[in-house]
């Protein structure tokens, strides 16, 4: 697994004993959630080192971004190929980001603007590539979690939807903050591992491994894709 590089032998010992701890499977009616593909998040230029893209968008993860979006976009045009529900995540602050709160204690890059008139672009809005469509929910957040202060478990529950499918940004923060949330609001979790991006590779898998431990299950695009592809046989041949 991704994460086996970044374990020690006393840690791959202890895990040949217990092993995880979580739930595992998928539910029957899920829904992808893309959470924060932003401009903000991806940067606005396709294989641009991280250590560029910061200097013109300082919260971008760099290329890696822009390898996961492409991820993303196949997962999402299955989804909407079967009728599964999709469900995208943003910032959302005021102008002078006088609402930005604890962001601004922590992450002394989110005080640095970018002005419009530069980039064209506001940071908060979903890449081009992954623009959402008419049936798809877009929930404009102010923490991590997608679910903290938003009615994403409401939407989802309106929708008959008992599992979530998490794909996005960045996966050590707001993907498993919303792992975590979806997790104790009932939900069936599972993180899409090459649909996900991090500004650092560990960040990235051992959030997965923390995921995958103690909140649900963590699997590829492919996998992704071939088990919305069997829920809709059954229905199929129900």
């Amino acid at each position: 697994m991704i994460w086996d590089q970044f374990l020690s032998e006393a840690d791959r010992r202890k895990l040949g004993q217990i092993g995880r701890t979580g739930p595992d499977g998928l539910g029957q009616r899920p829904a992808i959630m893309v959470i924060d593909v932003s401009w903000g998040f991806a940067g606005d230029e396709p294989g641009e080192d991280i250590l560029a893209s910061i200097k013109r968008w300082p919260n971008s993860c760099g290329a890696e971004s822009w390898q996961a979006i492409e991820r993303i976009q196949i997962l999402c045009d299955a989804a909407r190929a079967q009728g599964v529900p999709i469900i995208y995540t943003t910032g959302q602050a005021r102008a002078d980001a006088w609402d930005i709160g604890s962001w601004a204690w922590k992450n002394s890059r989110t005080r640095e603007q970018v002005p419009v008139s530069v980039q064209e672009r506001d940071a908060n809005e979903i890449v081009a590539p992954l623009a959402p469509t008419s049936s798809d929910a877009v929930i404009y957040k102010r923490k991590p979690s997608a679910f903290f202060g938003a009615p994403t478990a409401t939407h989802l529950r309106r929708l008959g939807c008992d599992s979530v499918l998490l794909t996005g940004t960045t996966t050590s923060g707001c993907v498993r903050a919303s792992a975590v949330d979806a997790f104790s609001h009932g939900f069936k979790v599972a993180a899409v591992s090459d649909g996900c991006f991090d500004r650092v590779q560990a960040s990235h898998a051992l959030a997965l491994f923390d995921i995958a431990m103690r909140y649900g299950t963590v699997l590829d695009t492919q996998a992704g894709i071939s088990h919305l592809n069997g829920l809709a046989d059954q229905r199929t041949a129900g």
